[in-house]
This record gives structure tokens, C-alpha cells and sequence, in this order.
């Protein structure tokens, strides 16, 4: 296999937009949802940035916007390759994705990559340090690149409550490539799972806690498992971790899709082993388009987001109901005392909701 189609994970979109760098510290404030389209269909980064921001918003004068653009949008997504990329923190996901993101545009010229990084913020405020983008100057740089950051309020598994919008929006803007980089605190991981097409996990040597960092759950849920930080001195250490994993994996095999996940090892920072973690990808993706597991799954993934919107949207509905919350904060006070269990409010409350129906 040569050294492109190596790297060429997925096919380009038909008829993509151009990506215009003259426009990417540009753009105007307040564009309606029909001119923002437009924007992000003509390669404009400013609005795509903007657009990302609509529907990350919670103020209920943005959602119409944010259902408007998102209802556009997304006829003209769902032709990238999406990737997460999880690990501990240390792993090295963000020093990886600058570098094989760079080595995929100098390879393709075809292939546009957009990264969504998911970064802590506090329980408490909220807040987030967005320190990703800061470390990927060089993919920042290109003219075929983009990278939101994005806080992740808390959310289970690291992300962010408006990745999946944001992901269309991307794919609507002609991005071949949507990476998302988790958290990687140790949190479930199931929500990136059903945001993307393949789960990249990154696992490094050395810690003495390989498996202890790859329990059963990630074991199950990750496609393609790359050894990061495998270079010099730490190659030996890198190959018997590689071979513990393996070993472990075959307790995982994920029969149905009739798949071995593979362990491959690659340096993030030298760039090592990226044109056969290239070859993983491009043959799971292979893989999984014939067996018919490839558009069963997004399928799969659009009602797990229609139930979640759901779910979410109840509860903002039963949130501005004055009953409701009259009746909640009465429970949660005998809760708090002793006086019931958490389990017994729970179902009082939802018995006072049946019986409105």
C-alpha cells in the first residue's frame, strides 16, 4: 500500500465546499440560521465557529435558530470519517492529533480535518481552561483544519452537551474527517461511542497499569487501540504492554461484528507508526461497510440522540412547571432528612406526573 492511500482513511465529499482561510478571523455577529448555512457551505470558518456556538447555546431565543440551521445542515452531512480519541490524561491525544492531522493534509490534498476537543470544566462553574487548541499550533495553522474546543459542563464520558450538532455542522462545511478528543478522566465512555463511527483509543507503556487503564467497558467499546508513546527507549516496554492487551482483548472479541480490535504502536510525537494505524482505520471502515455494520450503526446512533433529546427536553419541560417543582423540592427536603428514600420520591413524583396524563 503506498504512503497515500495509507492515510486515506475516507472518501472526500462530493461537491465540498472550498475551505477559505481569508475568512477565518472574520465573519459577522447575529447571522440569521439561513445566512449562517450559507457561510458554512461556502468554507467560511468564522461562521461554521459561529454556528458551533448557536447550538452549544442554552438561551431558549437560540434554539429555533439552532433547530433551523441544524434542520439545513443536515442534508449535507454524514459523508466524514468520525473518530473519537480517548485515553488517561498524559496519553498524549492532543499532541497525536496534531501530528497525524498534519500528516494527513500533507498527504491528501483532498481531506479536510476538524477536530472537536472536549475539555474538563468544573462541576461547580463550569468553567474551562480550552487548553487544547493552544496545543495544536501547526494543525491550527492549515488552511484545511479546524479546532473547537469546547467545555464539557460536566457531561458523562467528557462530552460536551452540542458535539453531535457541532459534528454535523462540520460534515455540512465538506470536513472528511471529524475527530473528537474526549476528556479521558476515567469517565464512562459511552457517549462518545455513539457519536462516532470508530473509537480510537490511545493507551501508553511504562505505567504499570495498562490493563487497570483499559477496563472492561473501554475493552468493548474500542475499534482500534494505537500503543502511543512507543518511541526509543520505550519501544520494549511499549511491546509487552501491547502484548498484554491483546491477550486481554481476546476476551472481547466482538463476534457480532466479526471484528479483532487491534493494538497497533505508534508515536504521537515522532510520528511513528501512523501509516499502520492509517491501515487499521481504513480497513475497520472497509470492514464494517460491507458487512452492513456501518450505516446500521448511525442509524443506531440517531435514535440513541432522538431518545436523549427527549429525555432532556422532558426535563426542561417539567423544570418551568410550578407544581412540579413545588412537589420536587417538598420530596427532596423528606430525601434529605431520612424520612424517605430517594428511590420512593422518585416514584412519588413520577405518580403524581401519570396521573396529569
Amino acid at each position: 500500500m503506498s504512503k497515500k492511500s495509507a492515510l486515506h482513511i475516507s472518501k472526500g465529499v462530493e461537491d465540498a465546499p472550498s475551505i477559505n482561510p481569508r475568512l477565518r478571523v472574520q465573519g459577522k455577529s447575529s447571522l440569521g440560521a439561513e445566512e449562517l448555512l450559507a457561510g458554512i457551505r461556502s468554507g467560511d470558518l468564522a461562521a461554521l465557529a459561529q454556528g458551533i456556538t448557536l447550538v452549544e447555546s442554552s438561551a431558549v431565543k437560540d434554539r429555533e435558530q439552532a433547530r433551523v440551521l441544524l434542520s439545513g445542515a443536515l442534508k449535507f452531512s454524514g459523508n466524514a470519517l468520525r473518530i473519537g480519541v480517548s485515553g488517561v490524561p498524559g496519553v498524549g491525544k492532543s499532541t497525536f492529533l496534531e501530528h497525524y492531522g498534519v500528516r494527513l493534509l500533507e498527504r491528501e490534498p483532498e481531506a479536510r480535518v476538524a477536530v472537536l476537543a472536549v475539555d474538563p470544566s468544573s462541576s461547580k462553574n463550569h468553567g474551562s481552561i480550552l487548553g487544547d487548541k493552544t496545543r495544536m499550533v501547526d494543525l491550527g495553522k492549515h488552511s484545511r483544519a479546524f479546532i473547537r474546543p469546547s467545555a464539557s459542563g460536566g457531561a458523562l464520558g467528557g462530552v460536551a452537551r452540542a458535539t453531535k450538532e457541532a459534528m454535523i455542522l462540520c460534515e455540512a462545511a465538506g470536513f472528511t474527517h471529524v475527530f473528537v478528543e474526549t476528556v479521558g478522566v476515567g469517565q464512562s465512555e459511552t457517549l462518545v461511542a455513539q457519536l462516532v463511527d470508530c473509537f480510537l483509543f490511545l493507551a501508553m507503556p511504562g505505567t504499570g497499569d495498562e490493563l487497570q487503564g483499559i477496563k472492561k467497558g473501554i475493552m468493548e467499546m474500542a475499534d482500534v487501540i494505537a500503543m502511543n508513546k512507543s518511541e526509543g527507549q520505550r519501544r520494549a516496554a511499549a511491546e509487552r504492554s501491547a502484548l498484554e492487551i491483546k491477550r486481554a482483548l481476546q476476551l472481547f472479541v466482538k463476534g457480532h461484528e466479526e471484528w479483532i480490535t487491534p493494538v497497533t504502536l505508534i508515536s504521537g510525537l515522532e510520528g511513528e507508526g501512523f501509516e499502520e494505524l492509517a491501515q487499521d482505520l481504513e480497513r475497520y471502515e472497509r470492514h464494517h461497510k460491507i458487512k452492513g455494520l456501518f450505516e446500521r450503526k448511525r442509524a443506531e446512533q440517531r435514535l440513541f440522540w432522538f431518545e436523549r433529546s427527549l429525555s432532556e427536553g422532558l426535563d426542561r419541560l417539567l423544570a418551568g412547571m410550578e407544581s412540579w417543582n413545588t412537589a420536587k423540592a417538598a420530596l427532596r427536603e423528606q430525601v434529605a432528612s431520612g424520612a424517605l428514600s430517594p428511590f420512593e420520591a422518585g416514584e412519588v413524583l413520577l405518580e403524581r406526573v401519570r396521573r396529569n396524563f
